[in-house]
């Protein structure tokens, strides 16, 4: 009678466990459906970047007037502390709405809140919208030009993977570029348009910004920068320089939901 009591308190053992662990699995397969981003303790999982040292040089590559900002304003402000000089190119002229005055300024303004002087911002003026549709052998020979001549230690430019035709246009152009380029430097690159993607849309200074499931495989090395209060404040800031942005509803809750405990990026290139 023993023997029975205690098999079948064993067999009740066992089964509450795998109610515990379908449970779980449930409940993850549900969050994962609905928010289509990892959890937020898996930032615990993700490596720091490297950041610059003391009179390195870093080039930022951005499509738009703001992309610099959202994606990685915490990286270029904490560079410049660092002692580092930063360059960023600026690759459209920001004008699909006949605004490109307006978005240069908020541009400098921006900029100059992290700390990067006037005299470090590259203009390269294309269209707005239609970068696809440009010479890519153009596109390709400039952006080799700026990188052979300034030679940098860190590169930070939009993925490939980004959703946004200009985003996906100016890293496939730089990834080429890359691909041939021998001197010793480590590559980055942010995300700022896909599906589903950042999770939730509105800003949240307290949340962690974190890789899409479907970009979670064994290529991809996301790697995490952790803001303190300084840089978080700047990039703050200078998110909402581009107040011609933030005033348009569709962009506004993508642009704030950049702002965040982290700033996110893959490793495209090391020495």
């Amino acid at each position: 009678m023993k023997k029975y009591w205690l098999v079948a308190r064993r067999n009740k053992i066992i089964l509450i466990a795998m109610i515990i662990i379908l449970g779980s699995l449930a409940g993850y397969y549900i969050y994962v459906r609905k928010n289509q981003v990892l959890p937020q303790a898996a930032i615990y999982f993700l490596d720091d970047i490297k950041l610059p040292e003391k009179g390195q040089k870093v080039l930022v590559f951005s499509p738009h007037p703001d992309d610099e900002s959202i994606g990685a304003a915490g990286f270029i402000y904490d560079s410049v502390s660092k002692g580092a000089q930063v360059k960023i190119v600026l690759v459209t002229d920001g004008n699909k709405r006949h605004i490109k005055i307006r978005r240069y300024q908020e541009f400098e303004k921006a900029t100059g809140i992290l700390g990067v002087k006037k005299d470090d911002l590259i203009y390269l003026n294309y269209p707005d919208g239609n970068l696809k549709e440009e010479n890519q052998s153009d596109l390709l020979a400039k952006f080799k030009d700026i990188i052979d001549q300034y030679r940098p230690n860190i590169i930070i430019y939009p993925s490939v993977r980004d959703t946004h035709p200009d985003h996906a246009t100016t890293g496939k152009i730089v990834a080429t570029v890359l691909k041939n380029e021998h001197f010793q430097m480590f590559a980055y690159a942010y995300l700022i348009h896909s599906r589903h993607w950042p999770q939730p849309k509105k800003m949240a200074l307290d949340l962690y910004l974190l890789p899409p499931i479907k970009f979670i495989n064994f290529d991809d090395q996301w790697q995490k920068l952790m803001l303190d209060a300084p840089a978080l404040a700047k990039k703050r800031e200078a998110v909402f320089s581009y107040q011609s942005q933030i005033k348009v509803p569709l962009l506004r809750r993508l642009i704030l939901s950049s702002i965040r405990a982290n700033e996110l990026f893959t490793i495209e290139k090391s020495p």
